[in-house]
C-alpha cells in the first residue's frame, strides 16, 4: 500500500524539464516543418558540415510542437562511406519544446569530444495562455564528427 501511495504522489509531480532526448529523425523532423524564415531558424557549424533547424509540427501536441533537427556526418569515413545523418532533439519522446531559439545557440569545440551546441529551449507551463513567457533552459548537444555520435550532454 505504501508503494502505491508513493507512486501516486510522484505521478502528480511535474516531469523534469531536463528529460531531453535525441533520436533519429521521425515525423517531426522534416523539411516541410522547418519554421520560416529559414534564414533565422537554421544555422550551420563546422564549416557547413553540421546544420540545425527549428522544426514545428503545427501545434501537435499543442503545448510542445517544436523540435531541433540536426544534420551531421556519419563519421570520418575510415570504416564506411560518410553519409548525412538526421537526428531530432526533443523534450521527451514524441513531445517537443514550446519554442527553440536558434539564433541564441552557442557553440564550442573540444578536439577530443567534438562540437558542443548549447541550445536555448522554452518549455510550456500553466500561465502561457495569459501571456507569461515560457520557462527557458539550455539543452547541451554533443556532435562528434569522427564517430557520428550525437547525444545530450
Amino acid at each position: 500500500m505504501k508503494t502505491f501511495a508513493a507512486a501516486l504522489m510522484f505521478s502528480a509531480l511535474p516531469l523534469a524539464a531536463t528529460a531531453q532526448v535525441i533520436g533519429d529523425c521521425q515525423w517531426a523532423a522534416t523539411a516541410s516543418n522547418i519554421v520560416e524564415p529559414w534564414s533565422e531558424t537554421t544555422r550551420t557549424f563546422a564549416n557547413g558540415a553540421i546544420r540545425v533547424a527549428w522544426v514545428d509540427t503545427g501545434g501537435e501536441p499543442a503545448c510542445c510542437s517544436s523540435h531541433l533537427m540536426i544534420l551531421s556526418p556519419s563519421g570520418d569515413g575510415s570504416d564506411e562511406p560518410v553519409f548525412r545523418m538526421c537526428h531530432e532533439a526533443s523534450a521527451r519522446p514524441n513531445e517537443g519544446f514550446y519554442s527553440v531559439d536558434v539564433p541564441g545557440i552557442t557553440a564550442s569545440y573540444d578536439p577530443a569530444k567534438g562540437l558542443l551546441l548549447s541550445v536555448p529551449v522554452g518549455h510550456w507551463h500553466q500561465g502561457i495562455e495569459q501571456g507569461q513567457p515560457p520557462i527557458w533552459e539550455r539543452m547541451e548537444i554533443r556532435i562528434n564528427q569522427s564517430t557520428g555520435e550525437v547525444r545530450v550532454e
